[in-house]
C-alpha cells in the first residue's frame, strides 16, 4: 500500500458524509482531522476511524488555527448548514488551505458556484440533491442497471448490472459475447458470491452475477439492442415525495421528453413543486393510495417507479409494491443500509442513499486532486463493492513508462484490467494491438490493489 501521511485532510462535519470519508481516507493512509460541535460525534468517530477528533465551531478562526488547518492539503466541510460550509470553507483558504471542498444545498447558493469558485477559493461545490438525481437519472437510462458512472467528460461510462433469470447472457463465455454478438464494450470485473474478480476470455457468466462494463456512452445502448436487453426509453416516471432530489430528478427528465407525475401528501410542498416545475403532473396523495387508483394499463405503461420520501420503511413498501405490479424500473431513496434486509433475494430494486452519492463524489474528487499533489494524473476514482473494486481515471503524459507498445507485448498485474481508452474524443475498446500514447486517458479497474500512478498497473 503507497501511504500518503504527509497529506493533511481536515473535515468539518462528523454526520454520514463526513464519517465515510473519514474511514475511507484513513485507509487509504492520509491523516485525518474531524471537527464537529457534538461531543458524542467526536466520541464516535475517535473509536470508528484512526483520525483526529477535535470538538469545535469549524468555521471559527480561533478553531481552525488550533488544529493547524492552515496546513491542510484538503479541506472539507458537509456540515448540514450551507452557511458553515461556505463561511468555514473560506476562513480555511484564507489560512492557506490548498483546496476546499463545501456541501452546498440551498438551490440559490448552488447557482452561484462560479463565485464561490472565483472569489471565495472552493475547488468544489457538492450538491448532494442534485447528484443523487443524476445519478438517478443515469440508471433510468437502463433498465437492468444498478449503477452507471460517467468518465472522460462523460464518453465513457461504466455500467454495473445484473445477470437475471432467463437473461441472455447467462452461462455465455465472454469471448462468445464480445466475438459472436459483435459487442463493443467490455465487462472489467464481476461479482460473485462475494468475490470480485477480472474475467477471462473462457470465464462463463452466471445468473446473479453482477457485472461492471466500459465503453463509449453511445455503444451501450447498440450493444444491449444487439443483446436483446431491455433499453425502452423513458416515456412515463412515478415519484412518490416531494423532495428537493424529486424536484431536481423531474425536471431534467421533463427536459429529456418523459411524462413525469409527483406523488405528495403534504399540501404546501405539492404546491411548491407544481410551482416550480410547470411540466409535472403534482397529485397532492398517498403514493400507495394513488397506486391502488390506477388502471391496470395506466401501470402497464409506467416505465419507472421512484420513491424518494424521507421515510426508509415508507420507501421500501412503496418500491416492492411497485416492483410486484411489474413496472421495469424501480428505485428506493435508503439512508440505513440495514433495512435492505427486507428486500427478497433477487430484488430488481435498485437502492440509493443521498450520503453515500455526496461521499463518493467528493471521495473520487479528493483522490484526484492528492494524486495531482504527488505528481501523479488522476483524474477521477470510482470506488465500488465496499472498496473491493476501484476504477481510476489517469490522464497520459509523455513522462509515463510503457507507451508506444502493443498491449499485447506488455504484462499487466494480476486482477487489473485496462478498461477503455479515450484518444481525441473517441472510446477505444483496448485489444492486443492497441497502444497507450501521450494525451490519451485510460480507464484502470483494479480489485484489492491500490494504485498511485499508472507504472503501478504493470507487472515486473
Amino acid at each position: 500500500m503507497n501511504y500518503r501521511n504527509h497529506m493533511e485532510i481536515f473535515i468539518v462535519g462528523g454526520g454520514e458524509i463526513g464519517k465515510s470519508l473519514a474511514i475511507h481516507l484513513a485507509r487509504d493512509g492520509y491523516r485525518i482531522t474531524v471537527i464537529d460541535r457534538e461531543e458524542s460525534v467526536v466520541d464516535s468517530m475517535s473509536n470508528t476511524a484512526d483520525v483526529i477528533s477535535f470538538q469545535g465551531n469549524g468555521a471559527s478562526y480561533a478553531t481552525l488555527k488550533d488544529v493547524g488547518a492552515h496546513e491542510a492539503d484538503i479541506f472539507i466541510a458537509v456540515t448540514d448548514s450551507d452557511e458553515l460550509n461556505i463561511l468555514s470553507c473560506m476562513t480555511a483558504h484564507m489560512m492557506g488551505a490548498k483546496h476546499t471542498i463545501a456541501r452546498i444545498r440551498d438551490v440559490d447558493y448552488a447557482r452561484q458556484n462560479r463565485f464561490y469558485k472565483d472569489k471565495l477559493g472552493l475547488s468544489m461545490i457538492i450538491n448532494p440533491e442534485m447528484a443523487t438525481a443524476m445519478e438517478i437519472y443515469r440508471l433510468l437510462r437502463f433498465p437492468l442497471a444498478t449503477r452507471v458512472e460517467v468518465f472522460a467528460g462523460g464518453r465513457a461510462e461504466l455500467v454495473e448490472m445484473s445477470v437475471g433469470e432467463n437473461s441472455p447472457l447467462d452461462n455465455k463465455k465472454l469471448i462468445e459475447i464480445n466475438q459472436n454478438m459483435g459487442i463493443n464494450l467490455l465487462i472489467c470485473a464481476v461479482a460473485r458470491g462475494g468475490d470480485v474478480f477480472v474475467p477471462k476470455g473462457d470465464t462463463t457468466l452466471q445468473k446473479g452475477d453482477i457485472l461492471y462494463m466500459t465503453g463509449a456512452a453511445e455503444e451501450f445502448r447498440k450493444s444491449f439492442k444487439k443483446l436483446k436487453l431491455p433499453v425502452k426509453p423513458l416515456q412515463s416516471v412515478l415519484i412518490a415525495g416531494g423532495s428537493r432530489i424529486s424536484y431536481y430528478l423531474a425536471e431534467v427528465l421533463h427536459r429529456q421528453g418523459a411524462q413525469v407525475t409527483v406523488i405528495e401528501k403534504n399540501l404546501e410542498l405539492a404546491e411548491g413543486i407544481s410551482a416550480a416545475i410547470s411540466g409535472a403532473s403534482v397529485m397532492c396523495d398517498d403514493a400507495l393510495t394513488y397506486f391502488d387508483s390506477m388502471s391496470k394499463s395506466d401501470i402497464a405503461n409506467t416505465d419507472a417507479f421512484i420513491a424518494m420520501t424521507d421515510n426508509d420503511e415508507y420507501n421500501l413498501v412503496a418500491a416492492m409494491y411497485a416492483e410486484s405490479q411489474g413496472i421495469s424500473k424501480v428505485v428506493s431513496r435508503i439512508n440505513a443500509k440495514s433495512r435492505l434486509k427486507v428486500l427478497q433475494p433477487g430484488s430488481k430494486i435498485c437502492t440509493i442513499s443521498r450520503e453515500d452519492v455526496a461521499a463518493d463524489r467528493i471521495l473520487g474528487y479528493s483522490q484526484s486532486l492528492l494524486n495531482a499533489e504527488d505528481n501523479d494524473a488522476v483524474e477521477s476514482l470510482y470506488r465500488l463493492m465496499d472498496g473491493k473494486i476501484e476504477f481510476i481515471e489517469f490522464k497520459i503524459d509523455e513522462k509515463d513508462k510503457k507507451l508506444n507498445i502493443p498491449l499485447k507485448d506488455l504484462k499487466l498485474k494480476r486482477n487489473i484490467l485496462l478498461g477503455c481508452i479515450i484518444r481525441d474524443g473517441k472510446t477505444i475498446i483496448p485489444r492486443g494491438d492497441d497502444m497507450l500514447m501521450p494525451g490519451d486517458t485510460a480507464l484502470v479497474a483494479t480489485i484489492k490493489w491500490q494504485i498511485a500512478r499508472l507504472e503501478d498497473i504493470f507487472a515486473e
